[in-house]
């Protein structure tokens, strides 16, 4: 990738989780940065500027993934350029149950979902996809 790669956060509990997919995605020239928690990931979300975010929906310890998105889709700033920026980041949801919380993520404005465990190939080419139509 050139220069101005693609920057990928990755919002969840599980550490092995993170570095799988985080060298999965730097093999593949992307820039990433990991969080343990939705609170974490958010203040990466405002100072890493990421071009998309895979967010578990749930970390049993601190501040869970559904809080995060929330933040990110109702983040205030007083730059709007900054503001809109960081409502926008595309996010994909990391979930164990999918198809029953869909209705959820709708409402929620993700850009997706992936459901765990995942397959790197899969997820791939959602990030990819999302990355492409912005």
């Amino acid at each position: 990738m050139p220069e101005n790669k693609k920057c990928l956060l990755i919002v969840d509990d599980e550490d092995d989780v993170c570095q799988i997919v985080k060298e999965k995605f730097e093999n593949l020239g992307y820039k990433v940065l990991t969080a343990n928690d939705g609170a974490e990931g958010f203040q990466k979300v405002e100072e890493g500027k990421p071009d998309c975010v895979l967010l578990d929906i749930r970390i049993p310890k601190g501040e869970d993934g559904l809080t995060c998105l929330r933040k990110i889709r109702s983040y205030r700033h007083e730059d709007l350029q900054e503001q809109t920026r960081v409502r926008k980041t595309p996010v994909i949801m990391l979930t164990g149950a999918g198809a029953t919380m869909q209705p959820l993520f709708d409402l929620e404005g993700i850009s997706g979902f992936i459901e765990k465990p995942f397959d790197l190939a899969n997820l791939q080419t959602k990030v990819e996809h999302i990355l492409r139509i912005r």
